[in-house]
């Protein structure tokens, strides 16, 4: 499972998803946002908008991370830096291979994160915490093989094609 934050390795930050939890959160349908109804007191039922598109409420996602340390500072500095990426004002990006879609989520808290228990295993420093997101569906970059019918298209060398498209995905 390949994932990008902000175009860095979620490895190499040594930030880590529990297992289940990332793409069950990530796939989870939005909820509708209310549509024009009317309760006429002489009819059954009410009169439903047929004709206006559905707009969708913003999703929040609870993410539970691992982080990965070698010692005290390691985790310092690593915390900061994830914090930093993740906090910037126009949100920040988690690509997923895995999915082949980027999502741009905003940072809203980590209640959990101010009570880190270090775990030491093996020479290695492990942080269990959650994140929580906001994703309000801006337009996302999806990450498309180009094929055909028959399968893929290659290059003359054999490699696969990857094209990218931005729009609203749900």
């Amino acid at each position: 499972m390949s994932l990008m934050l902000n175009n860095q390795q979620t490895e190499a930050l040594g930030l880590y998803f529990k297992k289940g939890i990332l793409y069950k959160e990530l796939l989870k349908y939005p909820k509708a946002k209310q549509r024009y109804t009317y309760n006429w007191p002489d009819q059954h039922g009410e009169e439903i908008d047929r004709v206006s598109p559905t707009y969708y409420e913003s999703l929040n996602y609870s993410i539970a991370c691992y982080l990965e340390a070698e010692n005290i500072e390691d985790l310092q500095v690593k915390r900061g830096r994830i914090l930093e990426l993740i906090s910037a004002p126009e949100g920040f990006l988690l690509k997923s291979e895995t999915l082949g879609r980027t999502f741009r989520l905003f940072y809203l808290d980590s209640p959990s994160f101010n009570t880190v228990n270090p775990i030491w295993n093996k020479g290695q420093l492990y942080c269990e915490f959650m994140l929580n997101f906001k994703n309000n569906f801006d337009k996302e970059e999806q990450v498309l093989a180009l094929a055909d019918v028959k399968g893929l298209i290659l290059t003359e060398l054999g490699e696969q094609i990857y094209v990218t498209d931005n729009r609203r995905v749900f």
